[in-house]
């Protein structure tokens, strides 16, 4: 009877011992399955850090791109208004010389020599020819209808030199200027009195190139 009890016992041992060891197996089992979250969280940081890092580095591309753009529209407009102020004072400059007209230089009768108005005259002629070096000019001299042709043209003649010469001393280039004499053969005023011969005593300054 205790023989056949024992057997019992140990029987009974061995199944729960079975028992606990499958549960223990189970949980184990059950452990290792589970699904660990921690590499999973490990893997997600470093990728959301790396897109900030894109678009961090997208945005200053295209502020760079933005910023390149702006100084070259800025440059272009620079250069624009450059050439547009350069084509003025271009254009100040050629119709400044197209416009200028030299004003008549006159003399006593018989006379070549330059009075204080003639002089002052043709300061202002000396100005602009100094800073128009590319012009040429002709100095024509004129005289009244007395006197003989061939004496007014030599008279003329003296006039046209005494103004050269004047224009000379005052820094513009001999090679410049002509010196041509028409005596009495161009009047500006037809007349035949002293207002007439007044006007027709005169220097004449014709510019061209």
């Amino acid at each position: 009877m205790k023989k056949r009890y024992s057997y019992s016992v140990i029987f009974l041992l061995s199944l729960a011992l079975l028992f606990v060891s499958g549960c223990a197996k189970k949980a184990v089992m059950k452990e290792e399955s589970a699904p660990r979250e921690t590499p999973a969280v490990a893997v997600q940081r470093p990728a959301a850090a790396e897109k900030a890092k894109d678009d961090a580095a997208a945005r200053r591309r295209a502020e760079e791109e933005r910023a390149a753009r702006e100084r070259a529209l800025k440059a272009k407009t620079e250069k624009e208004a450059a050439a547009v102020k350069t084509e003025k004072e271009a254009a100040v400059k050629k119709t400044a010389k197209a416009t200028f007209e030299f004003a008549d230089i006159y003399f006593d009768f018989d006379k070549y020599s330059l009075n204080d108005e003639a002089k002052a005259v043709l300061a202002k002629g000396a100005e602009w020819l100094n800073k128009n070096k590319d012009i040429l000019v002709t100095v024509e001299g004129h005289c009244d209808e007395r006197g003989t042709a061939e004496y007014n043209l030599a008279l003329g003649e003296r006039r046209a030199n005494a103004v050269a010469k004047y224009l000379i001393d005052l820094g513009v280039d001999a090679k410049r200027l002509k010196t041509i004499s028409y005596g009495l053969e161009r009047p500006v005023n037809p007349g035949h009195n002293e207002e007439a011969w007044t006007k027709n005593r005169r220097v004449h300054i014709v510019s061209g190139r």
